[in-house]
C-alpha cells in the first residue's frame, strides 16, 4: 500500500492484507484485537497505551477483515483504520493514545411493544426483529460506547430496542386497525424511515426490519386471520411471478450459450469468416452478460 495514506501523521496504512504486512513487519511486533468477531459478546475491543506496558515498543497494528478501528489521543479522533496493516509514529504511542477495534458483524434485535392506542382507539400489541451493525466506528465511539471499556451486543440491543419500539408505535398510532393489520409493508417503511436518521447519528445501519405479526383483541382476531392468510397467498404469487422470469432468463442464458457455441464450430469448420464470426460473438457474448447478470 501506497505510503502517502496517512492519519494525522500518526499512523499510515502498509498493506492491504495481514500476509502482506507482515513481510514488512519481520522481526518486530504489532497489536491486533482479541475479541472473536463471530461471538454475540463485545462489539469492541479498546486497547490504552497506559493499558499494556508494550504499547510503547508495539511498531503497528492489524484491522481484521470483519473490523474497523479507529485511534483517539486524549479522546481525540486521530483516524478511523479498515481492514489491513498499519504502522504506528513514535507521536501515536504517547500516554493518552488508544486504539479501540469494532466489529462490522451484523446483530438482531428482537422487540415487542405494549399496548399502543391506534387512531380507531383499539389497543393493540406488535412484535417482530430488526437487523443492525456499525457502519460508522467513529459515531458509534463518540455517540454510543464513550468512555466504556467493554461494550456488548446485549447493551446495544437494549439500547436500540427502546428507539424502535417508540417510532413503531408513533407510527401504528396514525392507523385504524384494519388499515394496520393491511398495511404491514408500509408500517415498515414507515419506521426504517423514520429510524434512519437517528441510527445514522450513532454509526449504525438499519440493514432490515420486519413486522413478524399484531396483538389484536378478540373481536378482531377473524381479520387478522383473513390479512395472514392474504398476506401469504400475495407472497406467494410474487414468488411464483419471480420464479416464472428466472426461468424465462434462465432459458435465454441457455439459448445464447448454445448460439455461440454454433458460431464456434461453424468458425472453425470454415463456415464463417473471421469478420462475420466477430461479429455475431459479439453480439451474443453481451446479450449472454447481460441476462447472466439478470439471472444472478
Amino acid at each position: 500500500m501506497a505510503e502517502v495514506e496517512k492519519f494525522g501523521g500518526l499512523f499510515r496504512k502498509i498493506g492491504d492484507t495481514v500476509h502482506i504486512g507482515t513481510k514488512k513487519f519481520k522481526g518486530k511486533t504489532i497489536l491486533s484485537s482479541d475479541f472473536d468477531p463471530e461471538s454475540a459478546d463485545s462489539l469492541i475491543f479498546r486497547l490504552r497505551s497506559e493499558d499494556r506496558d508494550s504499547f510503547r515498543k508495539d511498531d503497528g497494528f492489524i484491522v481484521k477483515d470483519p473490523e474497523n478501528a479507529i485511534l483517539l489521543q486524549s479522546g481525540s479522533l486521530v483516524g478511523v483504520a479498515g481492514s489491513g496493516i498499519y504502522e504506528l509514529d513514535k507521536a501515536a504511542k504517547r500516554p493518552g493514545s488508544e486504539i479501540i477495534w469494532v466489529t462490522k458483524r451484523e446483530f438482531i434485535i428482537k422487540w415487542g411493544t405494549p399496548g399502543i392506542y391506534t387512531s380507531d382507539n383499539i389497543m393493540v400489541g406488535c412484535y417482530g426483529i430488526s437487523r443492525m451493525r456499525v457502519v460508522n466506528p467513529r459515531n458509534f465511539i463518540m455517540n454510543v460506547v464513550s468512555h466504556k471499556q467493554y461494550y456488548t451486543g446485549e447493551e446495544l440491543k437494549n439500547w436500540v430496542k427502546q428507539t424502535i419500539v417508540a417510532a413503531v408505535k408513533h407510527i401504528m398510532s396514525r392507523y385504524t386497525i384494519p388499515e394496520l393489520l393491511k398495511e404491514r409493508r408500509s408500517l415498515e417503511i414507515q419506521t426504517r424511515s423514520e429510524l434512519g436518521p437517528e441510527t445514522s447519528r450513532w454509526g449504525l445501519e438499519l440493514v432490515g426490519l420486519d413486522i413478524g405479526g399484531f396483538k389484536v383483541p378478540e373481536e378482531y382476531q377473524t381479520l387478522l386471520s383473513y390479512e395472514i392468510e392474504k398476506q401469504v397467498l400475495d407472497r406467494q404469487r410474487e414468488l411464483a411471478e419471480e420464479r416464472g422470469k428466472f426461468d424465462d432468463i434462465s432459458e435465454k442464458v441457455k439459448k445464447y450459450e448454445q448460439m455461440l457455441e454454433q458460431a464456434d464450430e461453424m468458425f472453425l469448420t470454415g463456415k464463417l469468416s473471421e469478420e462475420k464470426y466477430k461479429e455475431i460473438t459479439d453480439k451474443y457474448s453481451q446479450k449472454l452478460a447481460q441476462y447472466k447478470a439478470q439471472k444472478e
